[in-house]
């Protein structure tokens, strides 16, 4: 994680902060969670853990993207081992950040750099290709 100079602000406040990266999660989830593709990791889940996953997410972008949050949950690893995730999952979740991000309208230059700390976990969370 990068340090911003005194002067330089955050990508979580120039994002928008709290609010622009929790319905960039939330719009992420629910087109997630729609997809057939990805039945099998939606499935097993009931609404409480589902809840607890999506503020588990923006809690670990608000916190990796400068902002003033405490991230609590496990490490990436961790958090996704035994999943059996491979890298055409990978490609169709990271398909539905990117369209979750374009579809806030925000500058260019911060939907790439929120994007960028998702592409970081791949080699974290991916586990056949």
């Amino acid at each position: 994680m990068t340090i911003p100079s005194p002067t330089e602000k955050t990508l979580y406040a120039r994002l928008g902060g709290y609010d622009v990266i929790a319905a960039v999660v939330d719009e992420f989830s629910q087109t997630f969670s729609t997809d057939a593709r990805m039945a099998r990791f939606v499935s097993a889940m009931n609404l409480e853990r589902r809840k607890r996953n999506r503020q588990l997410t923006v809690d670990y972008l608000c916190a990796a993207s400068g902002g003033p949050a405490l991230y609590l949950g496990q490490d990436m690893k961790t958090a996704h081992e035994g999943l059996g995730i491979d890298a055409s999952e990978w490609d169709i979740a990271m398909d539905h950040v990117q369209r979750a991000i374009l579809k806030l309208k925000g500058p260019d230059s911060e939907g790439n750099e929120l994007f960028a700390l998702f592409l970081k976990l791949k080699n974290q969370i991916v586990e056949r290709e």
